[in-house]
């Protein structure tokens, strides 16, 4: 199965590094998530409402739509603090500025005893984030002025690029299996078998921009 990847790239202070990252992921799942799927019999199932909610960035001017759940929030609130955590502690620490979380969709292959089950990831959203200090306060303002117009933009490309006629899993025809292509441990809704990763690019501090993205472009 060919896996379709996108990679966002950004340059962006410690401050902003969470609400871009989040409004991202949240924009993909709203696209990869249903409301509840209830099964009557086989290859008959009801697909419940889904309810959404406006977010208001506080360190940006710009508000984003999400899935109306507290559990999914949670669980992308969770990954995406551990990764600017470990991006921001490996610049404090002068080794790298450079990281990448990622967004991944899979699906899950029932395999014939003795074999254990497989995973085949079918969709990648890499954001690669780039972590700089403003040096003065009008830099700063100016900063998070394009970082809005920034995220807008790839907004919009996150939706043109998912709403392509490509492949996507085929809702079970019983139960059981549903736990093969859609998450179940949320209360009230039904996404696609999602998770989150996330890494550092070996690029320390100090280097210039030049090796930078040579280390970068090797690594990918």
């Amino acid at each position: 199965m060919n896996v379709r990847c996108y990679t966002l790239d950004f340059t962006l202070e410690s401050q902003h590094v969470k609400e871009v990252v989040s409004s991202l992921f949240h924009t993909i799942l709203l696209h990869r998530t249903f409301g509840k799927i209830s099964y009557k019999k086989e290859s008959t199932y009801s697909i419940g409402s889904l309810g959404f909610r406006d977010n208001d960035c506080s360190r940006i001017d710009f508000t984003y739509c999400s899935v109306n759940s507290s559990e999914l929030a949670n669980d992308i609130e969770k990954q995406v603090s551990q990764f600017h955590s470990e991006l921001r502690g490996s610049v404090n620490a002068g080794l790298t500025r450079n990281g990448t979380i990622a967004l991944e969709f899979y699906e899950k292959k029932k395999a014939r005893w003795p074999f254990a089950a497989e995973f085949f990831t079918w969709e990648r959203w890499e954001i690669k984030v780039e972590l700089v200090s403003a040096t003065s306060t009008a830099e700063q303002q100016r900063r998070q002025e394009v970082i809005g117009s920034e995220l807008a933009e790839k907004i919009f490309y996150v939706t043109q690029m998912i709403n392509k006629s490509d492949y996507v899993p085929k809702t079970p025809d019983i139960a059981n299996d549903i736990g093969n292509v859609y998450h179940t441990r949320y209360q009230d809704i039904h996404p696609y078998l999602f998770r989150i990763k996330h890494w550092l690019i070996d690029a320390p501090v100090n280097q210039s921009v030049g090796t930078s993205v040579r280390k970068l472009l090797n690594y990918t």
